[in-house]
């Protein structure tokens, strides 16, 4: 099969409606006399250098004088680096309007007016190091993908929901890791709400009476698949303090609780628990979301939907290398991640027009720097 050829002229009509307008309205490109010699005056130049940049990972100094010598645009490596510095609202804005319809699914009014925001923590390499050195936690706003906040901390500085500053009508989401009472409370105290999946060993639950809840208890009574039950459950924080939830639970599929138990083989071997074992046949979250405004069914499928976005992350990090670090300035970092996040869209969008490629092939074709036209 023919390669495809893309057009930076393609790319730009992927984006969105008054793109080049919207630059002018946050005082990026502003209009100077000829003599001043502003080297910037269309958007679209800088954004076709960021892209190149944060696609095929280069550094600032490699982007700007792989674009002097192409004739495409003389900046040099500081004035990039300024660039990245004032970008990431007018990128995340961008993305904003890409996949609004497209992640509509989480939008506040489907969900008794809760905003979901997923939290999620990459482990990345930074420039020029041969190991791990930091982690990058994330808050994205899953209606707009909107980063709510971006945090570059060493790898010593765990995944909690205390890492974030949480507001008012926001529902948190996390995965086993952030399901603890310290976490949880801090989520609380913002008058927040948290989704999160059961954590066995970390988060144990109790009943109104204060009394230990026995979780495989419960899930011995969901006999047959797909049919979802809840519990009222608290979680006791900060001494006395308890803080209401339900624990809301599934019993998979045959075949789904066979994958999921073969992937707990895998990824602990040995170490591996017959409880554990148990515990992969079965869908198990705590909200402290009230079942009259969330009902169970509705409680399983927005964690679901949690889950697809994780998917949507990994091939982020896998096609366009999103857990890679340009330095450790927060504001440059913001940009990075926003423009990968928008050029995973792009490349979509360009995969829709083109035709069924595999996601590789249209990493390679649309959007390596080398196979943009000149």
């Amino acid at each position: 099969m023919a390669e495809a050829h893309i057009e930076w002229s393609d790319v730009e009509h992927l984006l969105p409606a008054g793109w080049r307008d919207l630059a002018g309205r946050l005082n990026l490109v502003r209009k100077c006399p000829p003599h001043m010699g502003t080297k910037v005056t269309d958007i679209g130049d800088v954004l076709r250098l960021v892209f190149y940049m944060v696609n095929m990972n280069t550094s600032l100094v490699t982007a700007s004088a792989t674009f002097a010598a192409a004739g495409l645009l003389a900046l040099s490596a500081v004035a990039l680096h300024k660039w990245m510095r004032r970008l990431g609202p007018y990128l995340a804005e961008l993305l904003a309007q890409m996949v609004a319809k497209e992640h509509a699914h989480f939008a506040p009014e489907r969900w008794a007016g809760y905003v979901p925001v997923l939290v999620d923590a990459t482990v990345v390499n930074s420039p020029g190091a041969k190991g791990t050195t930091v982690r990058v936690h994330k808050a994205l706003r899953l209606c707009d993908l909107r980063v709510m906040e971006v945090i570059v901390a060493n790898v010593k500085t765990g995944e909690t929901f205390r890492n974030f500053k949480p507001k008012p009508g926001q529902l948190f989401f996390g995965d086993r890791i952030y399901a603890n009472p310290p976490g949880i409370a801090h989520v609380k105290d913002a008058e927040a709400d948290v989704l999160v999946r059961y954590n066995r060993g970390a988060l144990p639950l109790y009943d109104a009476a204060g009394a230990p809840i026995d979780v495989f208890e419960k899930l011995a009574l969901l006999r047959k698949p797909c049919r979802p039950r809840e519990w009222q459950a608290f979680v006791h924080a900060d001494g006395d303090r308890k803080i209401q939830g339900r624990l809301v639970c599934v019993r998979l599929p045959k075949d789904k609780a066979e994958e999921a138990r073969a992937r707990a083989r895998k990824e602990q071997g040995t170490a591996v628990t017959e409880a554990t074992l148990r515990m992969a046949e079965f869908v198990a979250v705590f909200t402290t979301v009230p079942r009259d405004k969330l009902g169970t069914e509705a409680t399983l499928e927005l964690y679901r939907l949690r889950w697809l976005v994780e998917l949507e992350f990994k091939r982020d990090k896998s096609i366009t290398g999103l857990d890679r670090l340009p330095n450790f300035r927060a504001d440059t970092i913001e940009s990075w991640i926003y423009a990968k996040l928008l050029l995973h869209q792009i490349a979509r969008k360009l995969a829709a027009s083109i035709g069924d490629f595999p996601p590789c092939a249209i990493g390679d074709a649309a959007l390596r720097g080398r196979r943009f036209a000149a």
